[in-house]
């Protein structure tokens, strides 16, 4: 308690540094929760496209059931399938009418009969697309165009464009948050090697009379926690006020993909998490400090 108390008097006692370090460390992990709420929510978006029908092939008329079935367990036995799932004509006709639901002109001129059939299918992973839509463009039962063209469709631009983006984000984040870190880390070494120099003739007393070298050195810790917990704290705090604000406008914008709002238990790990993170990294630079000055 007496070490808590030390700790608290040497951040009063120094109101202009204490605040830089605080307002530093603030602009830090508002940064590094920022990027991370970023790099989460992208991952969210890729997963709702990866889960969506990545390819469909359009079925001949002439394709019967059984045909149909074996061109089904043809594609799960790759193992490259995450579902095959079949759309007659009367379940195409069905989506066709949701989509054009405010046109009657053109629901009048559709009928079941000239819809094709189709498989949908969905990949364990985007990179297997290409090979999917090659086995199928052997498949006798897929329809052919008029340029003698087999009628498939597969995203695989879309998707892995998402993917390079994903990716991109997520290794600009972790850059900047390791270079943060590394700034957080050197800036408390530096403010408490000043303390420690500035408490020079104080650590002298403490030791002369009878008091340890872990004595002197536990406040100096505690302050670098204290500083580290505090400016977790406060970013982590300005980043979901931001995020309650862009949100609503973000889940406007994305439609269907549904990511915002996010859910509570990642921003509660979240928090948890930079805390952690925030003072044990503060944690180790005042003890680096205080290991090199008090011997």
């Amino acid at each position: 308690m007496t070490a808590l108390k030390t700790a608290l008097s040497h951040i009063r006692r120094s109101p202009y540094q204490s605040t830089l370090v605080i307002l530093t460390l603030t602009f830090s992990f508002f940064l590094i929760s920022g990027f991370t709420v970023l790099s989460f929510a992208s991952q969210q978006a890729l997963s709702f496209f990866e889960g969506k029908p990545q390819v469909i092939a359009y079925l001949s008329d002439k394709a019967t059931s059984e045909q149909i079935l074996a061109l089904k367990d043809k594609l799960s036995a790759t193992g490259k399938t995450k579902e095959v799932k079949y759309v007659s004509k009367e379940d195409a006709l069905k989506i066709y009418q949701e989509a054009n639901r405010d046109n009657p002109l053109l629901l009048e001129m559709v009928s079941a009969d000239i819809l094709p059939a189709s498989l949908e299918i969905s990949a364990t992973d985007i990179s297997y697309l290409k090979d999917l839509a090659d086995t199928l463009e052997h498949e006798e039962i897929i329809s052919v165009s008029e340029g003698g063209k087999k009628e498939i469709d597969f995203q695989e631009d879309i998707a892995q464009s998402l993917r390079r983006w994903t990716q991109s984000i997520r290794k600009v984040g972790l850059g900047l948050e390791g270079f943060l870190a590394l700034e957080c880390f050197l800036l408390i070494l530096v403010v408490t090697s000043m303390k420690i120099a500035l408490r020079r003739d104080e650590i002298e007393i403490v030791r002369l009379l009878g008091g340890s070298s872990w004595y002197a050195r536990v406040p100096f810790l505690l302050e670098g926690i204290i500083y580290g917990f505090l400016g977790a704290l406060s970013g982590f705090s300005i980043m979901y006020l931001v995020l309650t604000q862009i949100a609503p406008l973000a889940a406007s914008f994305l439609g269907e993909v549904n990511v915002f709002p996010l859910s509570q238990e990642f921003l509660l790990a979240l928090l948890g998490s930079t805390l952690l993170f925030s003072s044990l990294l503060c944690g180790l630079a005042s003890f680096s400090a205080t290991k090199r000055y008090l011997k």
